[in-house]
């Protein structure tokens, strides 16, 4: 009985000393649950505004071989010209585009001075040959293609010429040169096609 009593005194001594221990180790298990945080939400970068393109400025096509009415700014003679003089020239008549647009009279532009002889010995006739370089309309420079020359001969054969070449104003005969008087109509040719900015510029004012 008392061996009973020593062992039952013994287990429950060891009891006592294992509650500390053990519970040490169940606290040691235990792992602390981290806090709940609230997600920030992702940054997102703003994107620019898309800048506009900026439309290229409207414009209306000039075809190539599109006629153009133009008179000459001044009086040309081939007893006083020289290759290379530069003359103005206006356009007379309104030009019409494929699209509608209307291009008034009144453009300038420039001619040159080709062909120019003066008479001479033995009867030589003075001879005189122009073309037209350009006309401007706005900002752009339309190219023309034409070339007129003439020769003075008799009253009547220049007359002929003349009607054929220039139309109903004629050339001014004196003697044997040959005279382009300020006015004189001559009709051109676009070179080549051109763009023409729209709104369409005015002609300039003469002054």
């Amino acid at each position: 009985m008392q061996k009973f009593r020593r062992l039952l005194t013994t287990v429950a001594a060891a009891s006592i000393l294992a509650l500390p221990a053990s519970g040490a180790h169940a606290a040691e298990k235990t792992t602390p649950v981290a806090p709940i945080l609230p997600i920030s939400p992702t940054a997102v970068t703003p994107v620019a505004p898309l800048t506009p393109v900026a439309s290229a400025p409207a414009s209306a096509r000039l075809p190539e071989g599109t006629e153009v009415h133009l008179q000459l700014g001044e009086r040309l003679s081939s007893a006083t010209a020289t290759v290379g003089d530069t003359f103005q020239v206006t356009s007379d008549e309104e030009i019409k585009l494929p699209d509608g647009t209307i291009l008034p009279a009144g453009y300038a532009g420039k001619g040159e001075v080709t062909v120019a002889e003066k008479t001479g010995m033995l009867g030589k006739s003075g001879e005189l040959g122009i073309r037209m370089n350009y006309l401007r309309i706005g900002d752009a420079r339309v190219r023309l293609r034409s070339n007129k020359s003439g020769e003075g001969k008799s009253g009547l054969t220049n007359a002929v010429v003349v009607t054929i070449l220039f139309g109903p104003l004629g050339l001014l005969v004196h003697g044997h040169s040959i005279i382009y008087p300020k006015g004189q109509e001559v009709m051109a040719y676009v070179d080549q096609d051109t763009q023409i900015s729209l709104p369409v510029a005015s002609p300039p004012r003469e002054n």
